[in-house]
């Protein structure tokens, strides 16, 4: 009888259970590094006995970050600290997972308990957190109040995919 607590294998990944962990943003990275933060929260659910944990949303380009406080996956320098986090969920027999995006014109944008709006020069003077150009496919802003982005030419396509492999290669 399968449960919830049952074993099971995809495609070649065992999973000790069923029990899975959804990506959660936390906005605690410092230019894009893992760090302790993402250690005790993530480890957490492995000591619970999730079966796989699944790291929050990772930006495969600096300009792809929601926030500040996104993690990053854009440069080697930010293997280090997930592979430390990867490695101990596995000890803790966890799969970890993690999950690459790019926030295309939600870019840009401040933490929630900053406000969830566009950043700006009040987040300048208050933290040193400047705002920077988001990409998307169309110029249509994200909401009322949000600044347009700029429309993505083919080369930014094409950099945005390699930023995707480029990504997906170091979390592997």
């Amino acid at each position: 009888m399968t449960t919830l607590l049952s074993a099971f294998t995809l495609r070649g990944v065992t999973f000790k259970n069923r029990i899975a962990i959804s990506p959660m943003s936390q906005y605690r990275a410092v230019d894009g590094y893992a760090n302790e933060w993402h250690r005790v929260h993530l480890g957490r659910f492995a000591l619970g006995g999730a079966g796989l944990v699944y790291a929050e949303a990772t930006a495969v380009e600096t300009d792809g970050r929601r926030t500040h406080g996104d993690l990053g996956l854009w440069e080697d320098g930010q293997i280090d600290g997930l592979k430390q986090i990867a490695t101990f969920l596995s000890q803790e027999g966890a799969v970890p997972g993690i999950q690459l995006g790019h926030a295309g014109r939600k870019a840009s944008e401040r933490r929630p308990w900053h406000g969830e709006t566009p950043v700006d020069d009040e987040d300048v003077a208050a933290r040193g957190e400047a705002p920077w150009t988001a990409i998307a496919p169309s110029p249509i802003p994200y909401a009322d109040g949000w600044p347009a982005p700029s429309e993505m030419t083919e080369s930014d396509i094409e950099r945005v995919i390699d930023s995707f492999g480029a990504a997906a290669r170091r979390s592997k």
